[in-house]
């Protein structure tokens, strides 16, 4: 897995390779400004030669890199003018050398003391903001705030110098301006604030730049963040024997689904099955059983007692807690309804939990109502929250959660000894023992209703066939966001539907298994899963650049 840190933990990194190594810190700006370079000639296709290029720098070690950057641009022939956007006194050290070189050259720096030399910008082909850095935190301010406001006006292509100015690095956060970049090219690792909305929409596509940290300081870091990647997926797979029966691959218990809200039940289970379940039952009240059932032919359905509404109602506990003794796992939530008698049936139920078990809508909602459900939690427990079912939980405000929603998400699943799904877009997973991982797959056509019983049908379904809880979690949310992208691929984004992920799952299993290769490419598509490649999203050519700023592996 791919590691993603803080800006004080890439700090740390360099610092260390400095001290430790001997590395002098111009060497690492040089070989930032190197990484810059490739990605602004992968851009402009090896074509500098006359290029126009704007460098915005601050006073700092960003700024610096900005510095180094164009002068290499200048050597490459290409038209460069570089604006200061801060009192040349303010800048030092490795900074200073290479603004001091680039002068030296012939390059010309216009310092900006107000925020009227921004007006008219002369045309551009690309502009490199090296205005703030990955450490940069609250708004930013005077002629800088000006500059990212003229680079957002431009209409030259933006490469961001490791983050796009104006986004909180460790957080994502973005509390004024920033640079919307075409390309990220960031120095060591991701940042967390490159992953985490509204930062996330800043970034563009994201390029690394080794910068020569040595792997064995990163593993040394003490990282609890990381990006889940296709490799990391294979491992957890479950793999069948050639003379497995259905009583070999799991048997799941969906405790879900009321009068009006059938489709979730029904979602839940047969994602159970075509993630690769054995069996699934489906108990819910008697008024909504036969809807279930005339929709789910391979699905077994157990009507039980219910209230005036047409949902779970308390009586109906022994007929659930036998079936339960059937299941290997149990799910609990889709479409459950909040009916009084139901959330004090809920809060009966899940007082004891003997199978690996995963709660979703109504479930966490029911919790919400009942702080004391919270204390019977047990590892094999896996919650799948989207923002808002969050802040119900946590009694947080989605403001404060989104704030800094990976600690949060770390926190929680670590208080309450769970597996904590946060849905959203990247998915972040977190595990009872600490470490918390962010998942990239999928696209925007999956916000529609229904996707999340489908993760939720997905996850259990693995779970089922012996899967722990945090890889099927990893796995769950994989599966389905890439599901999410084959649908996309063939059907376009707009107006997909929750059943058309249910009917992709085998294939994006297979396709993570190595069993296959994604439609269109040769080598089963994106580097981080998405499958979708610059060349066509998926749909055939690809020019080794990833939708997802990943690797590509198609060529």
């Amino acid at each position: 897995m791919r590691p993603i840190v803080t800006p004080a933990q890439m700090r740390a990194l360099d610092n260390r390779t400095i001290e430790e190594l001997g590395l002098p810190g111009i060497v690492l700006m040089e070989l930032a400004a190197r990484g810059i370079m490739l990605e602004i000639e992968a851009l402009t296709h090896g074509q500098l030669d006359g290029l126009r290029a704007l460098v915005f720098c601050g006073p700092g070690n960003n700024g610096g890199d900005g510095f180094a950057v164009a002068r290499r641009l200048l050597n490459h022939g290409c038209n460069t003018k570089v604006f200061l956007c801060a009192p040349r006194e303010k800048v030092t050290g490795d900074a200073l050398t290479n603004l001091t070189i680039f002068e030296k050259l012939g390059g010309t720096i216009i310092e900006v003391k107000k925020s009227s030399q921004l007006n008219n910008l002369p045309m551009a082909d690309i502009i490199v903001d090296a205005l703030l850095g990955t450490g940069m935190e609250g708004k930013p301010r005077g002629v800088i705030a000006s500059a990212i406001d003229a680079i957002n006006d431009h209409n030259a292509e933006v490469i961001s110098v490791d983050i796009a100015s104006g986004v909180n690095g460790a957080t994502g956060a973005v509390e004024g301006e920033a640079v919307r970049a075409s390309i990220t090219a960031t120095f060591g690792e991701i940042k967390v604030g490159h992953l985490i909305p509204p930062g996330l929409n800043f970034a563009g596509r994201i390029g690394r730049v080794d910068i020569q940290i040595p792997p064995a300081y990163v593993r040394e870091a003490n990282i609890d963040l990381y990006l889940v990647e296709p490799e990391d997926i294979f491992a957890m797979l479950p793999m069948r024997q050639r003379d497995s029966h259905k009583g070999d691959n799991g048997k799941v218990l969906v405790v879900a689904g009321s009068v009006g809200m059938t489709g979730a039940a029904e979602l839940t289970a047969k994602a159970c099955l075509r993630a690769g379940a054995g069996m699934v039952k489906v108990a819910t009240a008697k008024s909504a059983q036969a809807i279930i059932a005339g929709h789910s032919s391979e699905v077994m359905t157990i009507p039980v007692e219910d209230t005036e509404t047409g949902s779970i109602a308390p009586e109906a506990e022994t007929t659930i807690r036998e079936a339960r003794n059937w299941a290997d796992v149990e799910v609990i939530g889709p479409g459950l309804s909040m009916n009084e008698e139901t959330v004090r049936w809920f809060a009966e139920h899940v007082k004891e939990l003997p199978l690996p078990t995963v709660i979703d809508a109504d479930g966490l909602n029911s919790m919400a109502e009942a702080e004391e459900t919270f204390k019977n939690l047990n590892p094999g427990v896996v919650l799948t929250p989207h923002i808002g079912e969050l802040a119900r939980l946590t009694g947080l405000s989605i403001k404060e959660l989104e704030s800094n929603r990976v600690e949060y998400v770390r926190q929680f699943a670590i208080k309450w000894n769970v597996t904590l799904v946060l849905k959203g877009v990247p998915t972040i997973v977190a595990s009872p023992e600490g470490p918390a991982f962010a998942v990239l797959t999928g696209n925007p056509g999956m916000g529609t209703a229904g996707m999340g019983d489908v993760l939720t049908g997905t996850i259990a379904g693995l779970l089922a066939q012996g899967v722990g809880p945090v890889e099927a979690a990893l796995s769950g949310t994989t599966i389905h966001g890439l599901a999410g992208n084959l649908a996309a691929d063939e059907l376009g984004s707009q107006g997909l539907v929750a059943g058309d992920i249910i009917d992709r799952l085998p294939l994006a299993q297979d396709i993570l298994a190595g069993r296959a290769a994604y439609p269109g490419h040769q080598h089963g598509g994106c580097g981080c899963g998405s499958g979708g490649c610059g060349g066509g999203n998926g749909g055939g050519g690809c020019d080794g650049d990833c939708d997802c700023g990943g690797d590509c592996n198609c060529g």
